[in-house]
């Protein structure tokens, strides 16, 4: 993450995990201003981004269900700072997919959804 559009602009950290979530703010040419759910804002190149659909866990610790309310089976626990890619949202629950484990988690419980 740069502090302005471009390659010469100073780097001012780097994301190491993939999928990391990130809200586009402004755009300039191939360079998209970004913040993340900390609030640290920046420059990444188009190239470093992804079409597909991340989220962040922001609660210490949530259950991963098998459907979309809270008495159904518990299939894990995500906690604080986890990623998760996101397959789809209704309007509580969003459907999340992490390597084996495909399930619902509370909307109130993710950052990254537009």
């Amino acid at each position: 993450m740069r502090n302005g559009p471009g390659l010469n602009n100073l780097v001012l950290f780097k994301i190491l995990k993939k999928g990391y979530p990130l809200l586009v703010i402004e755009k300039f040419e191939n360079w998209y201003r970004v913040v993340d759910f900390n609030e640290n804002k920046g420059w990444v190149s188009k190239t470093q981004l992804s079409n597909d659909a991340y989220v962040i866990m922001t609660k210490s610790s949530e259950k991963i269900l098998k459907f979309p309310n809270h008495n159904s089976k518990i299939l894990a626990f995500a906690k604080m700072d986890f990623i998760l890619k996101l397959e789809k949202c209704r309007k509580r629950w969003c459907k999340v997919t992490s390597d084996k484990i495909k399930g619902w988690v509370p909307k109130d419980s993710l950052w990254g959804i537009e």
